[in-house]
């Protein structure tokens, strides 16, 4: 399910999907000049996968933080979340 997306010049679409063995897979796609300006090339493709043991745990963080601040959530705000709370992912990325 696609939960945001940016067009325009600068193009950003952010993913979410459970897999059938319950894990969490949050998946982004970036394009264009502000992507080539930071990472070298136009287009830059992200993911993490929470295992089906931390969704609820990162659920819950997740709705913590939201409940709590006033603006939107962001990727590097759900890394942040992850990490503080010490919730198993994985991330990789392509470009």
């Amino acid at each position: 399910m696609e939960i945001y997306r940016e067009d325009g010049k600068n193009f950003r679409s952010i993913r979410s999907d459970f897999k059938e063995d319950g894990r969490l897979v949050i998946s982004g796609h970036d394009m264009g000049p502000i992507t080539e300006e930071f990472w070298g090339k136009d287009e830059y493709e992200y993911f993490m996968i929470i295992p089906k043991e931390s969704v609820e745990l990162f659920t819950l963080n997740l709705l913590k933080h939201v409940f709590n601040n006033d603006k939107r959530v962001n990727w590097t705000d759900v890394r942040n979340i992850l990490e503080k709370n010490n919730i198993d992912y994985h991330f990789d990325y392509w470009m």
